[in-house]
């Protein structure tokens, strides 16, 4: 009995001593750590939030008139918390085909020069200029039609713009984002 369980421990101990040995490309043994074990092993643990259950704050802004006297955007202000995740609904209750609109929000006090912009870029990008001055801007919202945007407010509470930059709005189509 003794001698088939020292057969046996044998067996074992012979099978097992490759196990924690690491092979060299030319077939010798090494007992080098793996680097990248090494290093995974010594990095600091670092949680990552998770945004997946992040709150949206929803909002709307409704895009009214008919003609070049009459549009506006029913609400002149729109508030939201510093740094939320934002879903922003445009509403187009216009009716007529030069009604199309867009949102664009801006840094505080650029709206007009980001606009002025838009219109320089023209259709092909969507009236919104590459600029530094332009935090988050929805598609052209046609007549009837809602379009949506989802962007992260700043971070910094202040009073920021909103405008629509389709060629000659602005002047009747801005108003006041506020991050508290």
């Amino acid at each position: 009995m003794n001698k088939i369980l020292g057969i046996w421990l044998f067996c074992l101990a012979f099978l097992t001593a490759g196990c924690f040995e690491k092979t060299d490309p030319a077939g010798g043994a090494t007992n080098e750590i793996d680097a990248d074990t090494a290093v995974a092993a010594s990095a600091p643990i670092v949680e990552i939030a998770d945004t997946t259950l992040q709150p949206v704050q929803q909002l709307t802004l409704t895009a009214i008139g008919n003609t070049l006297e009459e549009i506006a955007y029913k609400e002149d202000t729109l508030y939201a918390q510093a740094g939320a995740l934002v879903k922003l609904s445009l509403v187009n209750e216009g009716i007529d085909m030069p009604m199309v609109h867009n949102v664009v929000i801006t840094k505080p006090g650029k709206y007009k020069e980001v606009a002025l912009g838009g219109a320089e870029v023209g259709a092909p990008g969507n009236y919104v200029p590459e600029s530094p001055e332009v935090i988050a801007a929805s598609t052209m919202a046609l007549p009837g039609q809602t379009v949506e945007m989802e962007f992260t407010a700043p971070a910094e509470p202040g009073s920021y713009d909103f405008v629509c930059t389709y060629p000659g709005h602005w002047k009747k189509m801005n108003g006041v984002f506020i991050i508290k």
